[in-house]
């Protein structure tokens, strides 16, 4: 039972299971998660976030042994939480939105440094969460900086 909610924890509850694209689908799985949470203000969103970073580095590391693979498609926790990080400061607005989703889906498919690095740096479930959480933040960080660059226009 208890590999059974790992499994299904690992799997964004079963968004990582459906048979195309299972990091997009997570991703949209940390869209709706920011969406219903908007409510709680950022504070909470953040510290909603930072609670569940240490469990699910647990969870993915525990999904990714008991697969037999150093990071299965299927677990998809880690990219609920990058995309869930992206969002954090964005002001809802639907082009925003938008541009934050798909640039997260670019870093996180592409890995650029310092992206790159948490799979070197780190192992096991860390690596699987980390390499997510930095995409987050640099896709955050990317669009702080346009609506910043916009706004001064």
């Amino acid at each position: 039972m208890k590999g059974r909610l790992i499994q299904l924890a690992g799997s964004g509850l079963g968004l990582g299971r459906l048979p195309v694209a299972p990091g997009t689908w997570g991703s949209l799985g940390g869209l709706l998660i920011w969406w219903l949470t908007l409510p709680m203000g950022r504070g909470l969103q953040a510290l909603l976030l930072i609670g569940a970073a240490v469990p699910a580095a647990f969870i993915c590391g525990a999904c990714a042994r008991r697969a037999g693979r150093e990071d299965p498609s299927f677990i998809v926790l880690d990219e609920v939480l990058g995309m869930y990080l992206a969002l954090l400061f964005l002001t809802p607005s639907l082009p925003w939105v938008l541009a934050a989703f798909v640039l997260f889906r670019l870093l996180d498919i592409l890995k650029p440094w310092p992206v790159s690095l948490m799979e070197k740096r780190f192992t096991g479930g860390a690596a699987i969460l980390l390499d997510d959480l930095v995409a987050g933040a640099l896709a955050a960080l990317v669009i702080i900086i346009l609506q910043t660059l916009i706004t001064i226009a």
